[in-house]
């Protein structure tokens, strides 16, 4: 029985060293998805949607430090009824903006998941079809935490992104 496993152990072991060399690779998908055109793109449409909303809170805040304002001047001179009243509205004025402020930030984590997710699955694919093609044994992720090390030589972030871009501009025509 020994002699039967430590045959076919040899066998298998030849059978590696006539086959081609195995091709490990190593892909950054932080840069990838930073450096990609689609990347760019989506951070590019993120910082405009950041922008619009920066502005739409500042001019709400503006509104609110305005009314706060017009309290703290007024105050002395007005009937204790018109004061709670601008009170209750700067109050209601406070709320609105902190919920504003909230769903915005909540907005923006939505649509930054939405836009990297895509670029990740698509990513993915080209990394898979990559891999399939050039006869890749393993293709693992930089940034994982799992890889110690992994020589240069090895890198192939720029080659996926190339394939990706050539892809991503195939797929807007």
């Amino acid at each position: 029985m020994r002699t039967w496993a430590s045959a076919l152990l040899l066998f298998a072991s030849l059978g590696f060293a006539f086959a081609e060399p195995a091709k490990i690779g190593i892909v950054d998908l932080q840069r990838a998805l930073n450096e990609s055109e689609a990347g760019r793109k989506a951070k590019e449409e993120f910082r405009s949607e950041m922008e619009k909303l920066r502005r739409s809170l500042q001019k709400q805040r503006d509104e609110v430090e305005n009314l706060r304002e017009r309290i703290e001047k007024k105050a002395a001179v007005l009937k204790e009824e018109e004061r709670r009243k601008l009170e209750r509205d700067y109050q209601k004025q406070v709320r609105d903006f902190e919920r504003a402020y909230k769903d915005s930030q909540a907005e923006l984590q939505a649509k930054d998941a939405e836009l990297t997710e895509q670029i990740l699955r698509d990513l993915q694919e080209v990394i898979r079809e990559f891999g399939e093609k050039e006869n890749y044994l393993l293709i693992l992720e930089a940034g994982s935490g799992g890889l110690l090390y992994g020589a240069d030589s090895a890198d192939i972030t720029d080659r996926i992104i190339e394939r990706y871009d050539s892809d991503y501009r195939r797929r807007k025509r």
